[in-house]
Parts: structure tokens; C-alpha cells; sequence
């Protein structure tokens, strides 16, 4: 016989319930919805910013190649207009055939990318002839603030530098 005194310990459930599991749900939906706004501009940036170094970057091989090789290197935009988001070239062209240093493919279409020229040429010196040459590189998004655009100067002696906001 049992002792009444002795009892089997009550089995538990672990677990959670469905209510419980549908609180945190909707404390996520909320959370990703006050998120998703701030998200969005901060790609947005991002993709302003990454074309921009892009092109610093490719500025100053292309001078750095005209001084080293002590030959004129053409900056081109593949448009062959002021529009530069199709993408553009870096060619030696005092090399016979011209060689083509590097090229940049499209940039993203929620970005407009333009310039004042559409070539510039670095001579042996790492100069450039036209004076000074501006990019403008903004979303296409006309409500972006100013913080979100991005210009890229190259003063007459070849040297690019990157600024917030855009061109004046």
C-alpha cells in the first residue's frame, strides 16, 4: 500500500504560452517599425558615402599613376556627359594603345552623381588643366538633408578632397 503521506511531486510544463509568445511579438512589430524609418536614411547615407570614397579613391590612383608614370591619365565619364552615375574610366593615354588603368561601373539609381566636366586629365605632374572641377554626389531623394551629400573638389593642382553637403 501507498503511503499517503508520500506524494509525487506535480509535473511541471516549461514552455511558453501563446499569449505570452504573442507580447513579444508585437513588442518587436513595434520596435522594427520605429527602426525602419531611421534605417533607411542611414542606407541611404551609407550609399552617398561609398560613392564618394569610390571616387576619392580612384582620383587619387589616377594622380598618383600620372605622377609615377609620368604620363597623361584621362578621367572620363562613361557617359561621356556631366552625369558620372553610369559609371567612368581611368585611361593612359600617352601609352601606345591607350590602357585602361581602371573603370567604376554604375552607382546605385537612387543616387545622382554629376560633375562640371565630363573628362579631366592629370598631366605628368599630377595637375589638372581645367582649374577646379566639382562633383556632386546626393540622393535623388530631393528631401535628403544637406548632411546626407557629399562633394568631392579637385583643386588645379590634382589634390581631391571630400566634403560634407554639396558644391557652392
Amino acid at each position: 500500500m501507498v503511503n499517503p503521506a508520500i506524494r509525487r511531486p506535480a509535473r511541471t510544463q516549461s514552455g511558453f504560452t501563446m499569449v505570452e509568445t504573442m507580447v513579444v511579438v508585437m513588442i518587436l512589430a513595434i520596435l522594427a517599425a520605429f527602426a525602419a524609418p531611421a534605417m533607411k536614411d542611414l542606407i541611404r547615407t551609407q550609399r552617398v558615402r561609398t560613392a564618394a570614397y569610390d571616387l576619392l579613391a580612384d582620383l587619387t590612383f589616377a594622380r598618383s599613376q600620372a605622377i609615377t608614370k609620368g604620363h597623361n591619365v584621362v578621367f572620363a565619364s562613361a557617359a561621356a556627359s556631366t552625369d558620372w552615375s553610369t559609371g567612368y574610366t581611368l585611361t593612359d593615354t600617352t601609352a601606345s594603345p591607350n590602357v585602361t588603368l581602371r573603370t567604376q561601373s554604375a552607382v546605385d539609381p537612387s543616387i545622382a552623381f554629376t560633375a562640371d566636366q565630363s573628362t579631366l586629365t592629370f598631366d605628368r605632374s599630377g595637375r589638372i588643366s581645367v582649374g577646379t572641377v566639382s562633383f556632386n554626389i546626393a540622393p535623388t531623394d530631393a528631401t535628403a538633408p544637406a548632411m546626407e551629400k557629399r562633394c568631392v573638389r579637385i583643386d588645379p593642382s590634382g589634390r581631391p578632397r571630400a566634403v560634407e553637403g554639396v558644391c557652392s
